[in-house]
């Protein structure tokens, strides 16, 4: 490539690349001060910036951290799985978030259906409800068809699940101690409940340092289930549209998306104990800031317009499968824990 290709590609990309860096740089420092979850500010920041009109020019830049900076945000979430405090919990836990998961997707799915929701959007939902609000919908997008509408849902269910988070992060410890749980079975019951990290840290901190770390770990095994969700996710949608075209679903399934391996193998990495401590925070702070960017930018290029299309019909949605993992996750820590 010569040298004036070069200075052309960095003419066009520089702007976006630097408007989502001060988007992720702002939202956290924002977070930070207004004691508030960085993802959500991160969307309303990037709507601010979409209503300027600079789509245009900042639109190649941004497709950086919307496309492979999200991906790659995604795939490093796979360090902060830690096979050792999964053991510490007890395989209970495991399979009960796997359980939560798989039932959240799948009452997803129907619910999204039955209100005329499209299949992709409708799972979108369902992954942020089910596993980890805002970083499911990104990784869940990413093995969707790309579309207009499926990046304004995907903006959308984050604000949503922010919001449904922030209730449930003061609704659940006054719930959890009238229906009688213990500070073990309370963390256990936040963490495969609520649907952000920040807001399972903080409704398990209301209760006690026991419940604060108990929810966390909770959450950590449903977290570890986010690569299977979107490897199943991708076979649903292949399937629909294997069925619909009259082929057969098999013939159009693919190897899990890079980043889902990614993912995996950073997982792996971590339980064989090759990824230094060090490494883990590095990665960690990388993940979040490079999925801050790209919630960042994928509002950015939407605009409030957006918030202006947004159906009832998603909203209902996202409230009912959160209530039935509230009642899937307070069933199976009766049962087990």
């Amino acid at each position: 490539m010569t040298a004036a290709a070069l200075r052309l590609n960095a003419g066009k990309l520089g702007p976006g690349l630097v408007a989502g860096l001060l988007l992720a740089v702002l939202a956290k420092l924002l977070a930070q001060s207004l004691h508030a979850p960085a993802p959500l500010i991160a969307v309303v920041l990037g709507m601010m910036l979409g209503a300027l009109g600079l789509q245009s020019q900042l639109g190649a830049g941004l497709d950086v951290f919307a496309k492979p900076g999200l991906r790659l945000g995604v795939a490093m979430m796979g360090a902060q799985i830690s096979w050792t405090e999964f053991a510490a919990l007890g395989g209970p836990a495991v399979a009960a978030s796997g359980a939560v998961v798989l039932g959240g997707l799948g009452i997803g799915a129907l619910a999204g259906t039955a209100l005329g929701l499209p299949f992709a959007e409708a799972l979108i939902a369902a992954c942020a409800c089910s596993i980890c609000g805002a970083s499911a919908a990104l990784a869940a997008s990413q093995a969707a068809p790309a579309s207009a509408a499926n990046q304004r849902t995907t903006a959308l269910v984050i604000v949503g699940v922010n919001l449904l988070s922030t209730v449930a992060m003061l609704a659940y410890p006054p719930l959890a101690h009238a229906l009688g749980l213990s500070a073990h079975q309370a963390g256990v019951f936040f963490g495969l409940s609520i649907h952000d990290v920040a807001q399972v840290a903080g409704a398990g901190a209301s209760v006690s340092p026991e419940t604060a770390s108990t929810a966390a770990l909770a959450k950590l095994a449903r977290i570890l289930w986010l690569g299977p969700a979107v490897v199943l996710i991708g076979v649903a949608l292949t399937r629909r549209e294997g069925g619909e075209t009259g082929g057969s679903w098999l013939s159009g399934l693919k190897a899990p998306p890079l980043f889902v391996l990614g993912f995996a193998a950073l997982a792996a990495a971590r339980g064989l104990g090759l990824v230094p401590p060090a490494l883990v925070s590095t990665l960690a702070a990388c993940s979040s800031f490079l999925l801050l960017a790209g919630v960042g930018a994928i509002s950015a290029k939407l605009g409030p317009k957006a918030l202006l299309e947004v159906e009832p019909k998603l909203a209902v949605m996202l409230a009912t499968v959160t209530l039935a993992v509230a009642v899937l996750a307070y069933a199976l820590t009766s049962m087990f824990f």
